[in-house]
């Protein structure tokens, strides 16, 4: 049977490793968005395009030593998502998009958000 895909790890040049729960969570390279757009006959119809970020959700350990402040100010940095299986991806001018909460049993959830995204 073949492994899964999945996260391995997530690096941010200001902080370095992002401490990773044992599910860490979705990443969603950008692509484009496309929507039918009905018309009066079936054959009349199509689609439209849009852009669609990059969006990186991922659930935290929140061990001693993590700044959440410093994860909170996440701006305009390329962040670095290793996959299980090799492929490695950049979120180029990354951006937390809400601040990070702190969770009662020592996890975090956070969104990480780029325009782009690309396999490097």
């Amino acid at each position: 049977m073949a492994q899964l895909t999945n996260i391995r790890t997530v690096s941010v040049p200001s902080i370095g490793k992002l401490p990773l729960a044992d599910k860490p969570g979705t990443f969603t390279p950008s692509g484009t968005k496309r929507e039918h757009k009905a018309g009066r006959l079936p054959e009349d119809g199509g689609h439209t395009e849009s852009g669609q970020p990059a969006k990186l959700e991922l659930n935290l350990n929140l061990t001693p030593g993590v700044d959440i402040t410093a994860i909170n100010a996440i701006v305009d940095e390329d962040v670095t998502v290793r996959l299980s299986d090799g492929k490695v991806h950049m979120l180029s001018m990354a951006f937390v998009s809400d601040p990070v909460p702190v969770g009662d049993d020592g996890g975090s959830k956070i969104t990480i958000m780029a325009n782009t995204s690309e396999p490097i």
